[in-house]
């Protein structure tokens, strides 16, 4: 970190700036340079934590994998070394997101049913994503100038789909942070002689790269695969150097293993694991937008463009300006472009043919920002005065674009089920039963015993039920237990006695219905 701070104000420490002999008593110009690119970077890191400071309890709806990961870290915290629910071990994704989840939790001390737990742990994510904005704004400064690294500040502090993604309990934000730290260390490093420490340096770089896949297998593709290609490419790393970086990223991965197989849980994670390259590569396709029933990833980003329409430019242009960077004359430029242009083709490889999800545009958005910025820059060093000036009012746009998107985002409500939880802690019957009609209701009421899982009209009978909560969005896609249907059926035949809308879920309704009508349903074939 001290070789990136240094590279931050590396003007500070120019022969011209230096003094002959130092006053006693002063610091040094190297350690002055240090001190004031550290305090640039924990500025930035204050501002875009103040950003996501904003909106974290109220602009941003539960939703089920938040609710899950913290149950897993939950369980890291009570003694499991690997993660644990109820049905047993959870192998779908590594533990190192689990890890520190489960440290947090026992250090801070923290309780409660799973929405607390989740409300608790949402501010983690927000550090690890206002950390991930210092970490990118070295990162340019170091390869690019300080003009693209205030640009990429300015980006990653507003840019709605970042902010979304880090104030949830999300895998991808840790990932992200550990990635752009490796990338740091060895952006400093590359063409520097070798010592000692510069070895230390590039094995601590290694770890970092290799604890972002120990927290998701996906990130392989940002670290494994540019890594290894930088070799070949235009020789972007030296062999020896690429192959002492890969041999340390080994290591967060193979202490798990270690410890799956010395607990005789190895079958159980390769099945588990199977199961997730099959829904990566897009064989098995339960999940995302390719998935029978659910809807389609053109109609999402058409619904969705006014609140993510900087976040669609950044993963457009990705894969393009990573190509193009893969092109720089200059190596620590082509390292960048080559974990970008991985990042952005597997984005259109899986919307197209695999199984392509929300949470996978956060590593692409971030490497879209990291590639333009620093492709800018290159272009003012090299372009002519009229592209220059072109760039220079797109940039300015799209950072004013970003803004106010980003702060609106932020300063929303969209927490349909929070407000749900308190109307029916002050207004529902103690003797009521409610039914939930999706996995996010279903956790997020997994501590009142008055709610339970029976989304039909004959199962709410049996089960004595007279309320149901439904959530209009994911209803109508397909992301429901109850059968499309019945929402309309209930707006026709019961009476909504609490209603909120939002960005994530629609509408969230709690109905009433009484026992005839549901009598009526049944005997109607409503499912």
């Amino acid at each position: 970190m001290q070789d990136a701070a240094q590279a931050v104000t590396e003007e500070a420490t120019h022969p011209r700036h230096r003094q002959t002999a130092p006053v006693r008593g002063s610091m040094s110009p190297p350690v002055m340079a240090r001190l004031r690119g550290f305090c640039v970077f924990a500025g930035w890191v204050a501002a875009a934590f103040g950003v996501r400071a904003i909106g974290l309890t109220k602009g941003f709806e539960l939703w089920v994998d938040e609710m899950l990961y913290a149950l897993l870290g939950d369980s890291v915290s009570r003694g499991h070394i690997l993660p644990t629910l109820p049905d047993g071990p959870f192998f779908l994704h590594p533990p190192g997101f689990f890890w520190v989840e489960g440290a947090v939790i026992h250090l801070f001390g923290i309780t409660g049913n799973n929405v607390d737990l989740v409300m608790q742990l949402r501010w983690l994510n927000a550090v690890l994503g206002a950390v991930t904005v210092g970490l990118a704004f070295l990162l340019v400064r170091h390869t690019a100038n300080r003009t693209a690294a205030w640009l990429t500040g300015g980006l990653l502090s507003f840019e709605p789909f970042v902010l979304r993604s880090n104030s949830h309990v999300f895998l991808e934000t840790l990932a992200m942070a550990a990635v752009l730290g490796g990338l740091l260390i060895v952006v400093t490093q590359m063409g520097s002689r070798s010592t000692g420490k510069r070895t230390l340096l590039l094995v601590l770089a290694g770890l970092l790269l290799g604890y972002s896949v120990l927290t998701k297998d996906f990130f392989a593709l940002c670290t494994v695969v540019p890594v290894g290609a930088a070799t070949v490419w235009r020789q972007t790393l030296r062999r020896r150097e690429a192959a002492g970086i890969l041999s340390a990223m080994l290591l967060p991965y193979l202490i798990y293993m270690s410890i799956v197989v010395g607990q005789g849980m190895f079958p159980d994670w390769l099945r588990a694991k199977t199961a997730g390259i099959m829904r990566l590569i897009g064989v098995q396709k339960d999940t995302g937008f390719s998935a029978a029933g659910s809807p389609s990833l053109v109609s999402r980003l058409i619904d969705n463009a006014s609140h993510f329409g900087s976040s669609y430019i950044l993963l457009g242009l990705c894969p393009v300006a990573a190509t193009l960077l893969c092109l720089s004359r200059r190596p620590e430029r082509r390292l960048i472009g080559l974990i970008s242009l991985s990042l952005g083709v597997y984005g259109v490889y899986s919307a197209v043919f695999g199984t392509f999800e929300e949470q996978y545009g956060y590593g692409v958005m971030i490497a879209g920002v990291l590639s333009i910025a620093v492709l800018s820059a290159e272009v003012f060093e090299r372009g002519r005065r009229s592209l220059r000036s072109i760039l220079l009012v797109s940039a300015v746009l799209l950072l004013l674009l970003t803004t106010v998107l980003g702060v609106r985002l932020e300063t929303s409500t969209d927490n349909g089920f929070a407000q749900a939880r308190r109307w029916v802690q002050e207004n529902l019957p103690a003797q009521a039963k409610v039914s939930v009609t999706n996995d996010t209701g279903e956790l997020a009421f997994a501590d009142d015993p008055r709610f339970g899982v029976w989304p039909s009209p004959s199962l709410m009978l049996g089960s004595g039920a007279n309320y149901v909560l439904t959530a209009s969005l994911p209803a109508s896609q397909g992301y429901a237990y109850m059968d499309p249907g019945m929402l309309p059926w209930l707006e026709k035949n019961a009476k909504p006695v609490f209603s909120v809308a939002g960005l994530t879920n629609g509408t969230t309704t709690l109905w009433f219905v009484d026992t005839a009508t549901l009598d009526a349903g049944v005997r109607a074939g409503v499912r």
